[in-house]
């Protein structure tokens, strides 16, 4: 049975991702170690690539399975826009500014500290929560928004504030509250980077590409070693400037909320 993609039953997929987000995250610490401080001589990649990481490629497999077949109807509308706007080409700058950032950040990984199978790891992690939160905010909760009759401008709000409510479940692990407002951010251009190419694998792409990035770069030290400031000062300075680049978006490039779409489903 396929079922028809509006606000209800997107948040609803919202819930269930959240929902199951947190218990696997909760299952995982328990029953597979992660419950309790790191090891000190644990590296900070450790835990992200540990048994946990195949949890969230499981969920990447149903997510798939709900865009592709429990929604079938609207799965174009998920991955794909209906129709190609005419944006002048500044537009590109947004997204490219987030991939920019990536590839810089690249060049700041000491990738001699991580093996073969460490990069294959982190890589397919990185993969699997970019088809996660994108699907999930920007596939299935943005097309049902839309689907709803929502304006663009209200439909971006909805998953700009469902993508950082995606991120509650780092706080299991230690993480700090101001990620949320960091994703925030991120969010903001994962948007533009969808509908300036017309595509959610394109923003799953630049999600993928980022985290594995961030993933690496503060990677290769101990959870019992405090940053150094090189690292810290290079993960500020990406997150101002794309604040900046945000800010500039919300300032220069509203004309793409005029741009909507009633999608293919509705078409």
């Amino acid at each position: 049975m396929h079922l028809k993609l509006n606000p209800k039953s997107a948040l609803l997929v919202v819930l269930f991702y959240l929902v199951a987000s947190v218990v696997v995250g909760l299952v995982v610490a328990i029953f597979f170690g992660g419950a309790g401080p790191a090891p000190a001589q644990e590296r900070m990649i450790d835990g992200q690539i540990d048994s946990g990481m195949y949890a969230t490629i499981g969920m990447s497999i149903v997510l798939l399975f709900v865009s592709f077949y429990v929604f079938k109807a609207s799965s174009r509308d998920i991955f794909f826009e209906r129709k190609q706007f005419s944006l002048s080409r500044l537009y590109y700058l947004f997204p490219l500014a987030w991939i920019a950032v990536a590839v810089v950040a690249f060049f700041q990984v000491d990738f001699s500290a991580y093996s073969a199978g460490d990069l294959i790891r982190v890589i397919l992690l990185a993969i699997a929560i970019g088809i996660n939160e994108e699907i999930v905010a920007r596939g299935v909760l943005l097309v049902g928004m839309r689907n709803g009759g929502l304006a663009e401008w209200k439909a971006w709000i909805v998953t700009l504030v469902v993508f950082s409510l995606l991120h509650l479940v780092n706080l299991i692990g230690g993480g700090s509250i101001a990620v949320l407002f960091i994703v925030a951010t991120g969010g903001t251009l994962l948007y533009v980077g969808r509908r300036v190419f017309n595509t959610l694998w394109a923003s799953i792409a630049m999600h993928a590409f980022y985290d594995t990035a961030f993933f690496l770069l503060p990677g290769s030290y101990l959870v019992s070693a405090e940053l150094p400031d090189k690292v810290l000062s290079f993960q500020l300075g990406a997150f101002l400037f794309l604040l900046v680049v945000s800010i500039l978006f919300l300032v220069l490039g509203r004309k793409l909320f005029a741009a909507e779409t009633v999608g293919w489903s509705s078409a």
